[in-house]
């Protein structure tokens, strides 16, 4: 991982890495202000080692410093994502103060569906700054993507080599600098949709080039552990795996294929972030994966109870269906989302407005290539067949979506996206340009794409500097208030009162709706009454 072609996925890397060590870290002690110093100052002189080395190639970083100047203006935000002050900030900010606590899921819905984003910004709690850098997860994920996938158009330019992933190359490049260019509205959910198109592209690397090396399935380990730990239904993109070890095993043999994997340790690495996730998911809640039943327990003091789970899991559902929205709620939740029952209320609440307008601006993104890649003279080209099974793998995804979970930030997004993109990619690689040509042509592209980006990132801020009066001069930072701290507060009152218990019953606070408990030196928080 230090050859000098990875610059790219440094900052993805250093990503995947950071959050294994924050969620181990945290079992121990909190990520307090100092502690935090240390890592950025190890990370710093890491980067000034890896420099002085050579490591990097010049260029690459000058290139990196330009993506991420040019981001900046995305990272100037007043007003955050509105799952932020919900439990995004509060459960950063809960890591920041104290170690790993059980049974914290019951505190609030979103504790029970931490996001490994959480684990690596709460490394980012430092001195001056303070909690003004807790979205800066999704920048790093979002300026990595755009960056390598920048660096895999010029490689293939530089090698004259333009083939069908270089199109998807190019689609995924502009879609995510288009349509996520506001970076407040990430969250969870768009970083993840982010790395599946980098999945898809290396997955198409492979294919294209007929053998996986060690570098390769540390790259689509990574990529893969990383999107399921920043949500955890991403684990059915799994099957997007089957073709391509069925391919492998065919054009290198099923041991070589076995071998390559068992034998890496970014592999085991991936594994081990994954078990975290799990393992973090089981003490705040009772279950592996919230709010699936089959993965509860809940025979424990913390756990959630069973009905409270299925009651959540309807939530979920309903609300992706359309089922409940701010101004709408529907009497029979449970009726409404069987079968197509809810086919009707989503076409009327959320595809017209939403998804339409989301279709619409991906055709104009659509005609746009075509127009500018149109060549009347064709190149015969073979159809890819195992390109064919990825895609066929891509709809059976979209698909479920669709019937359990259609709503465009639960993965829509890019689902849709590839739908389109892999079939058109095919038809522009039969366009006989001249590479000369093709280089003009993908810089003019590229050129629009940053300046849509960057005007409506330009008209944002200033939407948000009149609406919530934001100074980005004097105040360059997104507004919270003292309800984010509401969970911590909680937490420190009932530890308060634990501490107060143990010196002296009598004064005790016995009407709280929690008991807390202390085994293994671990704090436990049990509701009473469940």
């Amino acid at each position: 991982m230090t050859d000098k072609k990875c610059l790219g996925y440094s900052g993805l890397i250093g990503f995947f890495f950071l959050t294994i060590y924050s969620y181990i870290s945290n079992f121990f002690y909190p990520h307090g202000i100092y502690h935090n110093l240390i890592i950025l100052i190890l990370g710093l002189l890491l980067f000034y080692f890896s420099y002085a080395n050579k490591l990097f190639r010049k260029i690459d970083i000058k290139i990196l410093s330009i993506v991420f100047l040019i981001l900046y203006i995305s990272f100037l935000i007043s007003k955050s994502h509105d799952d932020f002050p919900y439990y995004h900030f509060p459960y950063t900010y809960y890591l920041s103060q104290n170690s790993s606590l059980i049974g914290i899921g019951s505190f609030n819905h979103g504790f029970r569906t931490p996001s490994s984003l959480f684990y690596f910004n709460s490394l980012f709690y430092l001195p001056i700054i303070k909690f003004y850098l807790f979205h800066i997860g999704s920048a790093i994920i979002f300026g990595s993507a755009i960056f390598i996938f920048f660096s895999n158009l010029r490689e293939s330019i530089n090698k004259k080599k333009i083939s069908f992933d270089y199109y998807f190359d190019l689609f995924s490049l502009i879609f995510i600098i288009v349509f996520f260019y506001r970076l407040a509205e990430h969250g969870t959910d768009r970083s993840a949709q982010i790395l599946i198109f980098l999945i898809l592209s290396e997955i198409f690397k492979v294919f294209l080039s007929k053998k996986i090396a060690f570098y390769e399935i540390s790259k689509i380990s990574i990529l893969f552990a990383i999107t399921i730990s920043l949500k955890a239904f991403y684990f059915l993109y799994g099957l997007l795996l089957i073709p391509l070890l069925l391919i492998l095993s065919k054009s290198i043999g099923y041991k070589n294929t076995i071998n390559k994997v068992i034998y890496n340790k970014s592999f085991y690495f991936s594994c081990l972030l994954l078990i975290l996730v799990l393992v973090t998911n089981f003490f705040n809640t009772g279950c592996l994966i919230y709010p699936l039943k089959i993965s509860c327990f809940t025979n424990f003091d913390w756990s959630i109870p069973l009905q409270e789970i299925e009651l959540m899991a309807l939530h979920y559902e309903n609300w992706s269906k359309a089922g409940m929205t701010p101004n709408f709620k529907i009497e029979d939740p449970s009726n409404y989302v069987k079968g197509f029952n809810w086919l009707d209320g989503w076409i009327n609440r959320y595809f017209f407005f939403k998804v339409s307008d989301y279709l619409l601006g991906l055709i104009v993104l659509l005609i746009i290539f075509v127009a500018v890649f149109y060549s009347k003279k064709k190149i015969n080209q073979n159809l890819n067949n195992e390109i064919l099974y990825i895609y066929l793998t891509v709809i059976i995804l979209l698909v479920e979506w669709f019937y359990n979970h259609p709503t465009l930030r639960y993965g829509g997004y890019s689902l849709i996206a590839i739908c389109f993109f892999i079939p058109f990619s095919l038809i522009l690689e039969r366009n006989n340009n001249s590479l000369k040509l093709i280089k003009k042509k993908t810089f003019i592209i590229i050129l629009i794409g940053l300046t849509i980006f960057t005007l409506r990132n330009i008209d944002r801020v200033i939407k948000e500097s009149k609406k919530y009066n934001y100074n980005i001069l004097s105040n360059p930072y997104y507004k919270i208030n003292q309800t984010y701290f509401r969970i911590e507060e909680k937490i420190s009152k009932l530890l308060k009162n634990y501490y107060d218990c143990q010196e002296d019953k009598t004064i005790c606070n016995q009407d709280d709706r929690y008991i807390v408990a202390k085994k293994f030196g671990k704090y436990i928080f049990i509701r009473k009454n469940d």
